[in-house]
């Protein structure tokens, strides 16, 4: 079908220069369904769930659900024939059956299509006109299903006020020049020239703006250019965008990050007030945004006649899965003690316990991670990692999931554990014959540096792991893969070293046995072998 004249010019800019086209983790269904029920909804069934994703590009976020949820419907609609065409060739590769990618403006996107329970909008809303924006609200209203979630993504203000301003900058330089490539060149030209260019009088200005100019320049050239050089960015106030919401009959559940809403994030003083204020959930996210000076929101609605619960408990935990690689830091472990105990995930910020069955419960959810623990049997677990064997009423484990019930609520809003409605859909152990992704093995031998996992997020591949994966189809055990290895090392395609020093034939096996033990479990760790 022929792309409506309004926006031609927004499919050459597309079609010129192709958006890069990834997972976003907090878009999955997966995702959406925990956060729905956290805030007391009852989501639809995830692996049968039907879902749409609008401006959906090459695919690279729609793709990857459809190979980890064969059992959901997925549509994807975009205006761009050149990115659509890279989908449809992966799509075709891998044999799947179950999404489709339709040449289709969001304009024409109606009843035909269906009801969806997810509908997916994420990089599209603050670049289309008034008229699209509508119509996206619209599509929510008429066809996300009765417990549907629906996730938009949009710049907001006051953080774009002064990026907005950087825009117009490289704006005005680049439309001198008529071909995206150069365009960008000039962008980048411009952006060089302010930084260097030191401040002309008034330093804390220059200093604002060389931080903007900064971020800009770290960019790729297709983010600086449609995020920044499109005839059309339209941010707002987050008031402004769930007051339009409100109009298509859509309620606001959540921001599709949970720490994002936390003002205790921002510091016990600024919580403090905010609850002295009193002054509702709308105005109370307002007012964290001017604080944070806030650019960016990825913000999830629900059918109006849904009425979310906004106090999180015990209660909506039970069914989620918690995982979380805290580990402990060095020193002796006693579980029986109320003394502190610290925690940490890599560099990340510290976490001190000092209740036994805390300190238990996030020893062993570091000990199986990525494996996950329903909550329900946290308790159990926490006891189990104890080494206590217990007979407890049915009150005694109850006090006990209130107890976990605070502990994984305070991490979950410091983004320390993760929550999930179901257990990960990937091996997180590599066993005797692993067998990879499907879509991952397709990424490797096309060459690409970067893959796609089954968590919905990507990895990148060192040379052995490129050679490894269209190895792992299930039907080779580890033996016959460390041979094909020690081949590789024997016609000097791969060379192994230990400390600076060439293995010979003699000491290659050992060595080879554990790297083939190394990268099946980062595979197994990062979610790219199949379950």
């Amino acid at each position: 079908m022929d792309a409506p004249t309004a926006e031609n010019a927004v499919v050459t800019s597309y079609d010129a220069l192709p958006y890069e086209s990834h997972p976003y983790s907090a878009t999955h269904p997966d995702h959406l369904a925990t956060m729905a029920q956290l805030f007391g909804m009852s989501p639809p069934d995830v692996d049968s769930a039907r879902v749409l994703e609008l401006g959906c590009a090459a695919g690279g976020n729609l793709i990857p659900m459809a190979v980890a949820i064969p059992g959901a419907t997925l549509l994807g609609v975009d205006l761009s024939k050149r990115q659509l065409a890279d989908g449809w060739k992966v799509i075709e590769a891998l044999g799947l059956k179950n999404v489709a990618l339709r040449h289709k403006s969001i304009l024409d996107v109606g009843p035909d299509d269906g009801q969806f329970d997810y509908i997916l909008c994420h990089g599209v809303f603050s670049w289309v006109s008034r008229e699209v924006q509508e119509k996206i609200f619209d599509i929510c209203d008429k066809q996300l299903s009765t417990n549907g979630v629906a996730y938009i993504s949009y710049n907001t203000n006051p953080g774009w006020y002064l990026r907005g301003m950087v825009r117009q900058m490289m704006c005005f330089h680049a439309r001198q020049f008529e071909d995206p490539q150069s365009q960008i060149q000039q962008a980048r030209a411009l952006l060089d020239f302010l930084i260097n260019a030191g401040s002309a009088g008034d330093e804390t200005y220059h200093a604002l703006l060389r931080r903007e100019l900064e971020i800009i320049r770290g960019r790729r050239d297709s983010y600086l250019y449609h995020e920044h050089l499109e005839d059309v960015n339209d941010p707002l106030f987050f008031f402004e965008f769930v007051e339009r919401a409100e109009k298509h009959n859509l309620r606001y559940l959540a921001e599709s990050q949970f720490s994002e809403m936390v003002a205790a994030n921002c510091g016990s003083h600024v919580d403090k007030t905010l609850r002295e204020l009193n002054a509702g959930l709308i105005h109370t996210e307002q007012y964290l945004d001017f604080l944070r000076n806030r650019t960016f929101r990825r913000t999830l609605l629900c059918r109006h006649e849904i009425t979310p619960q906004r106090q999180i408990g015990r209660r909506q935990l039970s069914g989620l899965f918690v995982g979380t690689d805290l580990r402990p830091d060095e020193g002796e472990l006693n579980l029986s003690s109320f003394e502190e105990l610290s925690f940490r995930s890599g560099g990340g910020p510290t976490v001190t316990v000092t209740k036994p069955i805390h300190k238990a419960a996030l020893l062993g959810l570091g000990r199986i991670y990525p494996e996950m623990v329903k909550f329900d049997e946290l308790s159990s677990f926490a006891h189990n990692e104890m080494g206590k064997v217990l007979v407890r009423d049915a009150e005694g484990h109850q006090q006990d999931l209130g107890d976990l019930a605070g502990l994984v609520l305070e991490l979950f809003a410091k983004d320390l554990i993760a929550l999930q409605n179901r257990p990960p859909r990937y091996a997180t152990k590599p066993g005797d014959r692993p067998a990879a992704s499907p879509l991952a093995v397709h990424q490797a031998v096309a060459g690409e540096q970067y893959v796609t996992t089954l968590a919905h997020g990507m990895m990148q591949l060192n040379d052995l792991t490129k050679r490894l994966l269209p190895l792992l189809d299930g039907t080779r055990d580890r033996k016959t893969l460390c041979e094909f290895l020690e081949g590789l090392a024997a016609d000097g395609t791969i060379v192994i070293e230990q400390y600076g020093v060439r293995q010979d034939a003699k000491q290659r096996p050992e060595l080879l046995e554990r790297l083939l033990d190394q990268e099946l479990q980062s595979l197994a760790r990062n979610g790219v072998l199949l379950g």
